[in-house]
Order: structure tokens, then C-alpha cells, then sequence
């Protein structure tokens, strides 16, 4: 076959099926789940002397002035099933269904390339992309390499995830054991303790324009009652360095558990990922975590004592580097996945928990 003008995919696409003709493409819809896909080699070559081009793929006849001298490109985004003989022209708008990959982006369901609209975050062999895509490229393996550069044998091997297991771990140490926290501790003993002065002198003040006695167990019960009302809770900060990582690694491994089944077991998680982002999720999670939630008398997200002491009050969260407005929008979509997908009775909250405690028993350090 011979062609005037140098062909388009589609117009391969086209040949190709003309020249397979296969009964058992009508009413199939391919799914490389269930289906043999294969990636067609096709070559599209130029006659030097009447100018025109050439197509040579499987199942088709090629002309015999066909070699390596002749070609001109090579395509790659045209697929085949081996069970059916379907072929399949694989691009952004193509009419393969749309699934969310392990990582979270939509890809094709026929031939699992991922295009420019998702960025890549990490190397998966399941997700083969289109070289367009600005891609991840470090080692994979950067953070579970130990110091002669050979892997380590962890639960955690995901580029990705390692760099979620850091960002938790950063955010806890943030809230809990910096220096911005224990200055801010410093700052709230400093103004509790004034605003329990001022009420003491205050008393003074009326003790001595009525001529009353000054009664010291009244100025301290008052200064101790205003004290109480901001406890300070230095003792839960003050750690010595194993206890801090063992705190931390604790809440990390339980914040990527439920990170995964808002993700993967809610229907808001499932249709739209992009608002469970990890860097507000951690923030919203471990404030939720102050409660806990709740559900047929299972908690979901379990309560934690420590964290509903030790966590600074919210409305601080700017001193941190957090923002408030994508901290609240983030808490609240939490709180609606969970309740929309007990609710429509997609899962259950036993379902849900023993998900998340799975997935946070394969975070290993």
C-alpha cells in the first residue's frame, strides 16, 4: 500500500483494522485488566523515487522497496487486543475509559499511558507516560538505600510515599517538638500569667477603695483559676530523642493508613483525589484525630488523649507555615468523604478501619 501523503495515526488505525477485520471487535470494550494488549510496532517509510510513503506493521502487507534507508517516524501510540484484534489509537482524547492509577492520576484503561494533564510523581512501571510529561526522575530507590547505596529490605520502596512518610514526619515535628512551639508555649505563659496579675491587682484595688482586709487565699485562688483556664502542657513537648521519633513514627504511619482509605475506599477520594492533597491532609487529619470520628461505635479515625493536649490551638496554625483556609476546607472534605460513603453504604466503618490499620502496618522505617 502506498500513500500520497505521509499517514496519520488514525489513518493507520484505520488500515489496520480494514486489514485485521475481525467479528469479534463488535460490542467489546477493551480493559488491559482482562484483555492481552500489545504495543504495535509501526514504521511509516518514504519511496525516494515516486515520493511516496509506506506503511510497515504486523498484519499488514508492506511494498517490497521497504528498508532501513526508507523510514521516515515511528509511531507508538497504536495498541492492539490479542483477544479480540481491536485496535486501539491511544491519545488524550481517546475513547479508552479513564482510571486512577496508583498514583492517583487518570490513565488510559486500554493502554495505561498517562498524559500532560497529570503530573508524574514517581516511577511506576504500571504507568507508562508519554515522554511530553515533566516526570520525577530521581532513584526510586533514594531514601531506602542504606550507606554502600544497596535497598533496603522496607515496606517502602515508593518514591512518592517516602517523600509523604518525610512531609508527615516534618509537619509533626513542627507542631510538637520545635522551637517555634516552645516559644509559643513561652509567649502563652507569659500572657496567662499577666492577665492573672491584672485580676489579683485588680481585687487589691477594691479591697482598698472599700477598706476591706486583702484576703491572700482569695488573690490565689483567683490567680490559679485564671492559670487553669490555659493550661500548659510543656511536660507532653518535653521528650528525650527516642520517645520524639517513637511519637512521630506513631502518628506518621497512622496519617498515611487514613490518607489511603479517604483515597481509596471513599467515593469523594475516588472521584476527586486532588483534594486530599498530603501536604493539607496531615494538618487536618491530626486535628481530627483531637476527637476522633466516630461511627456505629467504631472509630474510624481513632481519638488520641496525647494529641488533643499537646496539639497548639488552631486558630496558631499560621505561626507554623499552615494555612488556615486550605486547613479548614481540607478537615471539612475529610469529615463529608467519610459521611457520604457510610451513608450511600459503599463501605462500612469497620471496612474503613481495618483498611487504614493495613495500610499503616506497611509503613516501615
Amino acid at each position: 500500500m502506498e500513500l500520497l501523503r505521509c499517514p496519520s495515526p488514525e489513518t493507520v488505525t484505520s488500515h489496520l483494522t480494514n486489514s485485521i477485520r475481525s467479528n469479534r471487535v463488535k460490542d467489546h470494550v477493551c480493559h488491559f485488566n482482562k484483555c492481552t494488549i500489545v504495543n504495535l510496532k509501526v514504521e511509516i517509510h518514504k519511496n525516494p523515487k515516486t515520493q511516496k510513503y509506506g506503511i510497515r506493521a504486523q498484519y499488514m502487507k508492506s511494498p517490497s522497496w521497504i528498508n532501513q534507508n526508507t523510514l521516515v517516524k515511528r509511531i507508538y501510540s497504536i495498541y492492539i487486543c490479542n483477544n479480540t484484534g481491536k485496535i486501539h489509537h491511544c491519545h488524550q482524547n481517546c475513547d479508552g475509559d479513564r482510571m486512577n492509577n496508583e498514583d492517583n492520576c487518570k490513565v488510559c484503561c486500554i493502554s495505561g499511558i498517562q498524559y500532560a494533564a497529570d503530573p508524574v510523581r514517581s516511577w511506576k512501571i504500571t504507568s507508562r507516560c508519554v515522554p511530553t510529561i515533566t516526570a520525577n526522575k530521581q532513584d526510586p530507590y533514594k531514601y531506602s538505600r542504606d550507606t554502600e547505596g544497596r535497598v533496603k529490605l522496607s515496606g517502602v520502596h515508593n518514591l512518592k510515599m517516602t517523600q509523604c512518610i518525610l512531609m508527615a514526619k516534618e509537619f509533626l515535628q513542627r507542631l510538637l517538638f520545635s522551637n517555634e512551639r516552645m516559644r509559643s508555649e513561652k509567649h502563652k505563659a507569659n500572657e496567662n500569667r499577666k492577665d492573672a496579675e491584672k485580676i489579683v491587682n485588680k481585687y487589691k484595688r477594691y479591697c482598698d477603695r472599700n477598706n476591706q482586709p486583702k484576703v491572700y487565699t482569695h488573690m490565689l485562688t483567683m490567680y490559679l483559676n485564671r492559670m487553669n483556664k490555659k493550661p500548659m502542657y510543656t511536660k507532653l513537648l518535653l521528650k528525650d530523642k527516642d520517645k520524639k521519633q517513637e511519637i512521630i513514627q506513631g502518628f506518621t504511619s497512622q496519617m498515611i493508613g487514613y490518607w489511603k482509605m479517604i483515597l481509596y475506599r471513599t467515593n469523594l477520594g475516588r472521584e476527586m483525589a486532588s483534594l486530599f492533597s498530603f501536604k493539607s491532609f496531615v494538618p487536618a487529619c491530626l486535628y481530627i484525630m483531637k476527637a476522633g470520628i466516630i461511627m456505629n461505635g467504631i472509630y474510624i479515625i481513632e481519638k488520641s488523649r496525647y494529641l488533643e493536649a499537646a496539639l497548639p490551638e488552631a486558630n496558631t496554625l499560621d505561626t507554623y507555615n499552615i494555612s488556615k483556609p486550605s486547613f479548614t476546607q481540607t478537615k471539612n472534605n475529610i469529615l463529608k468523604a467519610i459521611r457520604e460513603t457510610i451513608e450511600a453504604r459503599s463501605a462500612t466503618p469497620s471496612d474503613l478501619k481495618e483498611f487504614s490499620e493495613v495500610e499503616s502496618k506497611k509503613v516501615t522505617y
